[in-house]
């Protein structure tokens, strides 16, 4: 598992894995789960990534460790967006 991966989760949702690949040998991971919602109030705490060919938005206040053993299979990579993911974080945590 690596950092803004996604991956399915049981319930065919996709989330964003958000922990730092240095703690990988937790059982649990940090995510956030993405969906398809077309209005977004705060862009920078609910940004949207193409996931598949589809248009999804990290619904970050939603974010929660989940059990690895949860994890079906590795969907694709957001790592390029790795700053939007982080400023999404740093949105919900610090409120900048």
């Amino acid at each position: 598992m690596a950092q803004f991966d996604v991956y399915r989760v049981r319930g065919n949702v996709l989330v964003i894995d958000c922990q730092s690949d240095l703690l990988a040998d937790l059982p649990t991971r940090f995510v956030v789960p993405l969906r398809p919602i077309d209005t977004v109030a705060l862009k920078r705490l609910t940004p949207t990534f193409v996931v598949d060919g589809t248009t999804l938005t990290m619904i970050t206040p939603l974010a929660r460790a989940i059990d690895v053993r949860d994890i079906e299979d590795t969907v694709t990579t957001l790592d390029a967006a790795q700053f939007e993911i982080k400023a999404a974080l740093d949105m919900l945590i610090s409120g900048f």
